[in-house]
């Protein structure tokens, strides 16, 4: 073991160094505590212990029979160990002052007090100090509290002077007590080197003082050395205890181990300790990282006869990490106890298990921001906590990773670390730019209660980002009630309102939307405009309208919120009424609003595709908006929708730069509207060059080759899938009863009342027929028998959950489905004809909006 050269007392009479250490395979969870040093000295011979059986729990009562005793300091210093023991130190110091003779015993009992206590290290060394001016030797317990202060306190210094007065006196060498407490004053305070050196020269060793260098070693990730000294510990034939076998599989489960962990286990079922509680953590907690099935974690965590939060935390985390989010928060429901690591792992759980897409519209402005930054350091302005923050914000609306993290790297060196702001806004640019994995590690070790919820929600963003909707609603439903936080502000709302949205959750929306009508938080003009939006993406346009209109406060946001509800419904006629009416009342426009105008251009009731054209022209010219790479994809597939594909083409070439994965994949969009095989061929070949790794892309090339019947190039596609790794965003649909959200696959028999659902589908699917409803195999596109296409075809997510709202719904109640792709032309002819069979209105809201059916004819007019 390598021995350090730092400054440290006399050196002492130790015996020869032990032989060299052999390599052994082992592993292990968190470093044990120090040895407990704290020892009671008034217990320890120099003063006997006070019989008095009747009052030995209240150290008043015993107070009272020291005081009528004649052996007043043996007794007193008992009495001062109760009020130790009890926590009372105001009351011990008050008997300490009052003793007319004080013996070693006493300002050892003392000083040992402060130590437990938490007291400032001065209290402790003024009461040795004044214990040597009584002229009183220091003893082994005297020496132990106060390198139990030192310990607490990380005093390395006063460590250090205690060490050299031990080796004076013989006891660092003579005593293991004060040997042990050495150690643990050493590592505690980071100087392992000196511990080393210590431990290397003890006459004496006993498992805590193996322990404590042990903990030190996995703690600075020095696991090859920790199983090193550990094959000396069994050399040396020193029984392990659980500290032992926990700090072993820290360093097992940190540096990757799975036979060294493995062979931990083995020792800690050959020692019995398998069921101690924190053994069993750090077994669960490996096996979940290095295991191979989520058995092992359940097996140790159903074998543990006592179980803390760490413990289901753990259990959970194992689902998690094997993919089982299902069974993950089924532990989640039944945990008796929840903390913030547990929110977290449901959290990281999230995004850890589902593909997520985000895309930024404000890239511009973001960079835009960080340019300002980069000049202010140029020109050596001064940087406030006002100025981090916002160029954390600029970064975060950037979404660049790399950049993210050198801006990351420069809050950090300049200190500007720590502030509640900064803090919260580190986490959202982390989330922001890919770098969940950071934000969840801030937020770890988050101390701001002032912007704890602002941390909170982006990371609850980060999991709506990532398409876990429901769960991440029920995480945020779940952590709000049981955490500690009274209140809820605008931003919070904001976020809660963004969640309703995106999954439909129309009653949810409502009941925040009253709640914030109760708390004053309308008047709040980010409030109402997540109302707009949420009232949209819901599917109620008219109380998106109604609410805007009246709005105090209207800013652009707002007017962008509304043209996106008037969007999702394809009103591109109303979108440009709305357009007329900003220009009136002279709004200036962002990218936002032109990107969203242009789109309209896409649905309206005539050719738009002029309009779209000219829109797009005069951003530069009449509005200064630079146009991006996603206004020239929306005039794409604007072109594309009115069948101007050569001018489509023409418009790709003449662009400044080169053409993005969005701008093919918007004219692969366009073409398949109008059933344009050639140029869909073309754009395919051009989105596979740019988006080799995109599961959407494979999909759609996979798709391309079916519908040309080219199976074996299909099947090969998706085989070249597999074996990347890529995995396909399964088609969801969802649909909403009794304030629960009930979520479809397709042929998904999960659902508790499948059979029922199952069969209405099957008697709603011979009404359709009888009215005219033909399935449409083409939408089937696997190489299989005609019967079993239509199989496929009649039990797709959308028409399963339209069929359990159907079966759920009363009376004039609006049926109400959310895909999360595109829903196939099969399923929109189905549902055409079950609204005309039922009598209900359908509203289904899939990946380009929404599409309400009544009477057998659907609004998207497609």
């Amino acid at each position: 073991m390598a021995t350090s050269t730092s400054s440290s007392p006399a050196p002492l009479p130790l015996a020869p160094p032990p032989p060299p250490r052999s390599r052994l395979s082992f592993p292990a969870p968190p470093p044990p505590p120090p040895p407990a040093t704290t020892t009671t000295a008034a217990t320890h011979g120099t003063a006997p212990r006070l019989r008095l059986l009747p009052h030995a729990a209240d150290p008043r009562a015993a107070h009272a029979v020291a005081a009528k005793s004649s052996a007043a300091a043996r007794l007193a210093n008992a009495v001062m160990c109760g009020y130790i023991r009890a926590g009372r130190l105001t009351d011990a110091v008050e008997v300490f002052d009052r003793m007319t003779t004080r013996d070693a015993a006493s300002y050892s009992a003392l000083i040992s007090g402060h130590a437990r206590l938490g007291s400032p290290v001065s209290a402790a060394a003024a009461l040795f100090r004044s214990m040597r001016l009584a002229g009183l030797a220091p003893t082994e317990y005297t020496l132990v509290g106060l390198l139990t202060a030192c310990i607490r306190r990380g005093n390395p210094r006063l460590g250090t002077q205690v060490h050299a007065l031990a080796a004076k006196g013989r006891y660092s060498g003579g005593s293991l007590l004060v040997a042990n407490a050495l150690l643990g004053m050493y590592v505690k305070c980071g100087r392992l080197e000196d511990a080393l050196r210590m431990f290397d020269g003890m006459e004496e060793r006993d498992v805590s003082s193996w322990n404590t260098v042990l903990s030190g070693l996995v703690e600075l990730g020095r696991y090859e050395e920790a199983f090193e000294l550990f094959g000396d510990m069994r050399t040396a034939d020193v029984a392990v205890d659980r500290f032992s076998l926990s700090a072993l599989l820290t360093a097992a489960t940190e540096g990757f181990s799975l036979p060294l962990g493995a062979a931990v286990h083995a020792l800690s079922l050959k020692s019995g300790l398998e069921v101690d509680l924190s053994v069993g953590n750090a077994l669960i907690g490996f096996y979940a990282e290095h295991g191979d099935s989520v058995e092992d974690v359940v097996g140790v965590f159903q074998r543990m006869p006592v179980k803390d939060v760490i413990s289901w935390t753990g259990l959970l985390n194992g689902y998690m990490e094997f993919g089982l989010v299902d069974k993950a928060l089924g532990v989640f429901d039944r945990m008796p106890e929840r903390n913030f690591v547990t929110y977290n792992a449901v959290l990281t759980g999230f995004c850890q298990n589902k593909e997520g897409v985000r895309v930024s519209f404000a890239r511009k402005a973001g960079l835009q921001g960080l340019g300002l930054f980069r000049q202010m350091l140029e020109n050596g302005l001064e940087m406030s906590d006002v100025t981090m923050t916002g160029v954390l914000n600029a970064c975060a609306i950037a979404a660049d990773r790399k950049m993210s993290e050198q801006v990351h790297t420069f809050v950090i060196k300049c200190g500007c670390g720590s502030s509640p702001w900064i803090d919260a806004a580190l986490i959202d640019m982390c989330v922001k730019c890919g770098r969940s994995g950071d934000a969840r590690m801030l937020f770890q070790h988050w101390r701001h209660q002032e912007s704890f919820h602002i941390a909170w929600s982006s990371l609850l963003l980060s999991s709506v980002r990532d398409g876990e909707y429901e769960k991440a609603l029920s995480t945020f439903l779940q952590m709000f009630r049981s955490s500690d936080i009274q209140f809820i502000d605008a931003f919070l709302l904001t976020t809660a309102l963004g969640v309703c949205g995106a999954l439909g959750f129309t009653e949810l929306g409502k009941q925040m939307h009253v709640l914030a009508a109760k708390s004053g938080l309308l008047r709040a003009c980010g409030v109402g405009n997540a109302i707009v939006s949420m009232y949209g993406k819901c599917g109620q346009l008219e109380n998106a309208v109604t609410f805007f209109q009246r709005m105090p406060h209207r800013d652009l946001v707002s007017w962008n919120a509304l043209i996106t509800a008037h969007l999702l419904h394809r009103q591109g006629d109303e979108i440009w009424d709305i357009w007329s009416q900003m220009e009136r009342l002279a709004i200036k426009p962002d990218s936002v609003t032109f990107l969203l105008i242009i789109s309209a251009c896409s649905c309206t009731d005539s050719d738009s595709a002029d309009a779209s054209m000219e829109l797009f022209r005069c951003m530069s010219s009449k509005y200064n908006t630079e146009p991006a790479m996603e206004h020239f994809a929306a005039v794409v597939y604007v072109l594309g929708c009115w069948g101007h594909f050569d001018e489509a083409e023409q418009f790709i070439a003449s662009m400044p730069f080169k053409p993005g994965a969005l701008v093919w994949r918007s004219l692969l969009e366009s073409c398949s509207k109008q059933s344009n095989m050639t140029l869909r061929r073309r754009a395919m070949s051009h989105l596979l060059a740019l988006e080799p790794q995109d599961p959407s892309t494979y999909v759609l090339a996979s798709n391309l080759y079916s519908e040309s019947a080219k199976w074996h190039c299909s099947e090969n596609t998706r085989l070249e899938m597999r074996e990347k790794g890529i995995h396909k965003i399964p088609a969801r649909s969802w649909t909403f009863y009794d304030n629960a959200i009930h979520s479809f696959f397709a042929r998904d028999r999960s659902h508790p009342q499948s059979k029922d659902i199952y069969a209405g589908l099957d008697v709603l699917t011979l009404e359709c027929i009888k009215a005219g409803y033909e399935p449409d195999t083409t939408f089937v596109l696997h190489d299989v028998e005609e019967y079993q296409k239509r199989h496929f075809l009649m039990y797709h997510s959308a028409k399963l959950a339209a069929t359990y709202g159907l079966l759920m719904a009363g009376s004039g109640k609006i049926i109400r489905v959310v895909k999360n792709i595109r829903m196939c032309g099969d399923c929109h002819s189905f549902l055409e004809h079950a609204s005309a069979a039922t009598g209900k209105e359908i509203s289904v809201r899939d990946s380009n909006g929404f599409h309400v059916f009544r009477a057998g004819i659907c609004s998207c007019r497609e």
